[in-house]
Formats: structure tokens, sequence, C-alpha cells
């Protein structure tokens, strides 16, 4: 083979191919197994390139030619109402390439833990992303196995980061297994049959869960509306009247003395006024008064809200903060929430405001430091509220978690949600926006998988995109995709156990970082005793 075009494989094609991987497998395709031989080609250009001079820049380029082949190939939809300032977002990649090339200097010197160093500063980059404002862990690993919830009933142990290692590991073990095919029989067994085990142990023991598990907990009517209200055209010209009328008019109908719940989409309410003013708003009253016949019934839904800012001037800066503005009209500095409300007669109420906001489009991320851009389909930004519940407690004692949107991708959220004594999740989602039909896809499979690492019902409510109900194991029980008002009306199971992934929260990220810095603390020492 001529040198130049075999230095091309190695170098640049090899890794095209692990990002196209990676991308065909990512949520919400039908080809998630390519997660399991995604990483082999990138294995194989980094042997390759051992002998180079300066391979950990090769190999970081080759990761960051890997990422953003990904990455765009995930966030096109993004980038189809983005404008192009949206690219910084790019940046995502920045905890990969800091961490994970290392792994190159391990291999070149023989080090036998550089796979489990490449492992553990992956699953701690996707770990960052949780917590990086510039950063989304909308794409972790483990969340591409959600297209099929027969695969991950353990993730009620392990989250959606035991599934990283899972496709890790198996990577590796694939790479490893067909390298040893020069080095004898002996070999070529043990591996064969450690990749066996660690391949098929999980799919055996899911399996056996999904068809064992019982669902726990009492039953609870919840109504589903799906109103699809045009973004463009209908829900944000139409008064907050005349869009309570069409919601009431599509769940009045359905309504029964056994309805305890009816859900609607993000921002259903497109202006719920003043936080101070909710005990005597007008459109809460209107609800309440065609509902009349049903006084046990509570109303969750989407809503912007509005809150004043009392002392302004103790916010540094806050001139230049794109989330808080100033009333002309009312004369004050406020907030601006995206938020979700449980409405219930005689009582009084209660609000969580949306933590999980998106880069860029309901956000600029460290605005005093990154340049501004503007976010998309709205002419303001969300701001986050320092005091915020995670819950939502019924007069009959039943807990409840609303998530809005976006937040379905951080766990951490709904775990933080389980423990506190939610019972069952409220997703909320406003997909109007979009034109390509992978988005709903992708929602609804972020859905399944909370609704498995928490043993949640959820109650998935969109505008123009999928509505469904999931069971606890993670199974969409009903759906609908109408471009029409539509609804779902079923029982829902009220869960009050606790997980063990959702008691630990991210344990296994935690134990990867802890993993990276115990490889950098042994590489310290030995420069010091060296110097």
């Amino acid at each position: 083979m001529n040198k130049t075009l075999q230095k091309t494989i190695f170098l640049i094609v090899l890794p095209i191919c692990t990002g196209v991987l990676l991308g065909f497998s990512a949520l919400p395709s039908n080809f998630y197994y390519l997660s399991f031989i995604a990483f082999i080609p990138l294995f194989i250009a980094s042997d390759h390139i051992l002998s180079y001079k300066r391979p950990l820049l090769i190999f970081a380029a080759q990761l960051l030619l890997v990422l953003v082949i990904f990455y765009l190939w995930g966030y096109y939809w993004v980038l189809q109402t983005a404008n192009l300032g949206f690219l910084i977002a790019f940046i995502i990649v920045l905890p990969f390439l800091l961490l994970v090339p290392f792994y190159i200097l391990l291999k070149k010197k023989g080090n036998k833990f550089a796979m489990l160093y490449f492992i553990a500063a992956w699953l701690t980059a996707e770990m960052i992303q949780s917590y990086f404002e510039l950063g989304s862990p909308f794409y972790n690993l483990g969340n591409n196995l959600g297209a099929n919830v027969k695969l991950i009933q353990w993730y009620e142990f392990t989250g959606a980061a035991g599934g990283t290692l899972w496709i890790l590991a198996v990577n590796f073990l694939i790479y490893s297994f067909v390298k040893s095919f020069k080095s004898g029989r002996k070999q070529l067994v043990q591996k064969g049959t450690m990749l066996a085990a660690v391949l098929c142990v999980p799919i055996i023991i899911s399996t056996v869960i999904y068809h064992t598990y019982k669902e726990k907990g009492t039953d609870s009517e919840v109504l589903v509306i799906h109103p699809s209200t045009d973004n463009t055209d209908v829900k944000y010209r139409l008064n907050i009247y005349e869009l309570m009328d069409i919601y009431l008019d599509i769940m009045l109908p359905e309504l029964t003395e056994n309805t305890e719940y009816v859900v609607l989409p993000e921002t259903a309410i497109t202006n719920a006024g003043w936080v101070k003013d909710f005990n005597r708003n007008l459109v809460f009253n209107h609800f309440f008064d065609k509902t009349e016949s049903y006084p046990n019934l509570k109303l969750i839904t989407g809503a912007i809200v509005y809150e004043e800012i009392p002392n302004v001037n103790s916010i540094k800066n806050y001139k230049k903060i794109p989330s808080i503005s100033y009333s002309k009209n009312y004369k004050t500095w406020y907030y601006t929430y995206n938020a979700a409300l449980q409405l219930e007669r005689n009582r009084p109420v209660q609000m969580r405001v949306k933590e999980g906001l998106v880069p860029y489009q309901e956000y600029a991320p460290y605005p005093l430091v990154v340049p501004r851009l503007s976010p998309v389909g709205i002419d303001f930004q969300f701001s986050r509220r320092k005091i915020n519940r995670s819950v939502f407690r019924a007069a009959n004692n039943i807990k409840t978690a609303p998530v809005v949107c976006y937040e379905v991708v951080f766990s951490r959220v709904l775990y933080k949600a389980a423990r506190n004594g939610a019972q069952a999740f409220f997703v909320m989602l406003n997909e109007g926006w979009y034109e390509d039909d992978k988005v709903p896809q992708q929602f609804l499979q972020l859905s399944a998988i909370r609704a498995v690492e928490n043993r949640r019902s959820v109650a998935h409510s969109s505008n123009m995109g999928i509505s469904a109900i999931i069971n606890q194991r993670g199974q969409v029980i009903d759906k609908t995709e109408s471009k029409t008002a539509d609804f779902l009306r079923h029982n829902i199971k009220m869960n009050r156990k606790v997980t063990f992934a959702a008691r630990l929260g991210n344990y296994i990220e935690v134990l990867a970082f802890v993993t990276v810095l115990l490889f950098m603390i042994n590489k310290l020492i030995r420069i010091f005793k060296n110097s």
C-alpha cells in the first residue's frame, strides 16, 4: 500500500469512521448497537501513531475530529434553528480533549492500565458535561442504549453512566480480542471468555429484570394534553385566556371523577404574570371555575413567569447579565422564568423553575466572560432561581416532580426529585420549534431512561412533538404524535421506593474522576522522584 495512503487512513480515515459510527449510534437511533464497536477504528489508529514524535498532539487532533463529526451529526437539528454563533457550543469537546488524550502516553509506555484510564477519563468528561455551562450531557454514550429498554433495566443501579462504562469496556475487549489472534490460543480463549461475559451478562440480567419487575405504588389517573398549538402562528400570538380555553376544550370532555392530574406542555401558559400575584391570577381562576365539578383535580402546566428583584444593586454587573431585565411599565428589574406550576383548588400555587436551561437558546453561559449570542426563538433569556423546589406536594400528600423539557437530560435533577419524595415524573416539552422528527424521539428516549433509573412512571406532555405515558420499566405504553389536538388518559403508578442509582447519584462518574486523579498523582510523584 502506498505510504501516503496508509498514513491518511491511520491519521484521518479511521478517526472519521469512529465519528460516523458514533453519529449512527447516537439517540434515538435503532443502530444503537454500533456503539459497541464505534471506538475500534480510533484504537487501531492509536496503535499506528505510537512511533510518531508527538503522539499526544496527534491523538488529541484525532479525538477532536471524532467529536466534531459526532456532535455535528447529533446537533444538526439545533443548527437548523440557531444562528452560526451557536458553533461556539463546540467548546463542549473541551473536557474530552483535556483529559482523554493522555491515554496515548500511557499506551506508549506499555502501561497495562491505559484502557482503564481511557474509560475513566471519558466518564469524567461526561460528568463535567452535567455541570459545565458550555457543555451538555445530551449525547452521553449511555443514552444511546435507551432505544432498547430491555437492555438497560440495570440502570436503576448504575444510571446511564453504567451504559457508558459498558460500551467503552466492550469496545476495548473486542479490540483486544481481535489483536489476540496473533498471541496464541490461550490468550484468545481468555479474552474471548471475558468479552462474552462482559457483553452477555448485563443483557441476561436486564432481560430477567424486565420480565420479572412488578410496578410499585398506588394508581393515579392522569390526563396528558397534547394541544399542538403552532408556535409561530398560534401559541405566542393568542392571549392567555384564549390559550386556556383551547386546553379546556380538549380536557373537559375527557375528565372523569377519578382524574387526579392534568398535564400541559412547557410554556403552555405563555404569560403567567408576576409570582407575587399568583393568588389573584385571573387565568388560574378561570381554570378553577371551568373545572368546579372536579374538586380534587390538579393542573400541572408549563408557564413563563416573572419575579421582581428587590435589591438588584447587590448583584454585581447586573446590567450586563442578559437574564436580568428592566420593565419600564412597572419600573422594576426582574427575572424571567421558564417554570412549572401546580394549580390545586384552595391551595397556594406551587412553582418550580427550570434549572437545566438550553445553552444559547435559553440563556447565555458565563455572560460576563463569553461573548453574548442572541438566543433562538425568544427576545429574552431565562433565569434560574436560587430558592427552588424539586417536587410538588398535593393536599393528599402525593408528591410529583415536574421536569421541564431539556432538564430530562440531567439525571441528577430527577435523582434529587426522587430522593425528595417524587412518586412520578411529569415531563413537559415544547418541541414545535423543530422541524426534525428526530427531536421528539430523542426526548422520549431520555424520558424512558429516567423512568428506568428511578423506577418512576412518566407522563410526557409535548406541544407538537410526541406525548406519551411511560411505565416504570421504561416501556412506552401509549403515545400520540398527532399534529392536531389530542390527549392520553391512563392510570400510572405512584412509587415511593428510591432506587440505588437515585440514592448514590453519579457515583460511577465520581469513581472515574477519582481514578483520573490517582493517575495524575502517580505521575506527579514519579516526576518528583526523578527530579
